[in-house]
């Protein structure tokens, strides 16, 4: 595996993410999640000035390649592939992540500073420093408002997970009634 792991601290609670580095400029990252079975999970976007630390061989992360290889091995790895992320460093990482998503009309889940609950939604507009997300109840998969928010006060995007993607199917589908 030529890939660097990284255990990625945001805060001093301890808790981490673990994921692989896909494109960074001076002030943005992103990185490949990888869960706590080894498999690639999400993209996360956020502004370095969001990470405390980042940290390479530790146990934990000699496991998890143990992990990501023995998924590379076995047939239940083929189940889910991640999107493809074409991104310029030289531009800001963060729009771009969310003009793709847009493009492909693809769910996202962003936190933002100051507020502790997540916004799930499709991203409609980018204009002026400001991305317009059609809002879903992660709870209920029912559509709610929108919400505008300014991209600086974003301190991360998660595209393309497995969560996303199924909270969209879940969005997107009806199922008939118990008694049909």
């Amino acid at each position: 595996m030529t890939e660097q792991l990284y255990e990625i601290y945001t805060d001093d609670s301890g808790a981490f993410t673990v994921g692989q580095i896909v494109a960074q400029n001076d002030d943005d990252i992103v990185f490949r999640g990888v869960d706590e079975e080894g498999k690639i999970s999400a993209y996360y976007a956020l502004p370095k000035k969001m990470i405390a630390e980042m940290v390479t061989d530790t146990p934990y992360l000699a496991k998890i390649r143990k992990y990501m290889r023995y998924g590379k091995e076995h047939p239940y790895s083929g189940w889910y592939v991640l999107p493809q992320l074409p991104l310029n460093p030289e531009g800001p990482i963060l729009t771009q992540v969310l003009r793709i998503a847009e493009r492909e009309g693809a769910l996202v889940t962003v936190g933002r500073s100051g507020d502790e609950e997540l916004v799930c939604g499709y991203v409609r507009e980018i204009e002026k420093g400001r991305v317009l997300i059609d809002c879903v109840d992660p709870e209920s998969a029912q559509n709610l408002s929108q919400v505008k928010l300014r991209i600086r006060d974003l301190e991360y995007i998660e595209y393309g997970s497995i969560s996303n993607m199924l909270l969209t199917y879940a969005n997107q589908n009806t199922l008939p009634k118990e008694d049909e």
